[in-house]
């Protein structure tokens, strides 16, 4: 039963934090929550560039 409560916890913290790091989420319009979505997903693509330019060397090649 212990395992299962974990698991339940961890789906709702993940669920949390998914609701959570794009911003507010409205449940009656579509077009702001793909707004947020998109903002979030660009952050961390440029997050991932970040990562690969300081700490790999690697700068941005266009063909990936």
């Amino acid at each position: 039963m212990k395992r299962r409560t974990r698991r339940i916890w961890a789906l709702l913290c993940l669920l949390g934090i998914t609701l959570a790091a794009p911003g507010c989420i409205s449940f009656t319009s579509w077009a702001h929550n793909k707004r947020h979505l998109k903002q979030f997903w660009n952050q961390m693509q440029g997050l991932h560039e970040d990562i690969d330019r300081i700490v790999f060397g690697l700068e941005r090649n266009p063909a990936e």
